[in-house]
């Protein structure tokens, strides 16, 4: 006889679990330095408000879109490090917590 697995409560993730999530990841990959912060020089040139840790995420129901505001190596070339992170990062957020990506938008700030 089968058991039917029945749920004993609720998992609930804490925001900053989900930040710490996002940046420890989009900082392994190769040719990122590190994320913008809101005293970089380019971020106020730019006119955009850069979030403190270089990272904004919105959650609505079960799905995650996530803006990240990144400094990268110089010689690096800015696209594929752009597209490696998206990747990366909606992997880690699928993986790690359950959640639908309905975005990872990169913002190169600065090369380093």
């Amino acid at each position: 006889m089968a058991m039917e697995s029945q749920p004993i409560g609720v998992v609930r993730v804490a925001r900053p679990v989900l930040t710490t999530i996002v940046l420890s990841t989009a900082l392994q990959i190769r040719g990122v330095v590190r994320m913008a912060h809101t005293s970089d020089q380019w971020s106020r040139l730019l006119g955009r408000d850069v979030p403190n840790q270089g990272i904004n995420l919105t959650v609505k129901d079960n799905t995650v879109t996530a803006d990240l505001y990144l400094i990268v190596e110089s010689g690096s070339n800015i696209v594929e490090v752009g597209t490696a992170v998206q990747e990366e990062v909606a992997t880690a957020i699928e993986n790690m917590i359950g959640m639908q990506v309905q975005a990872v938008n990169v913002y190169i700030q600065d090369v380093a």
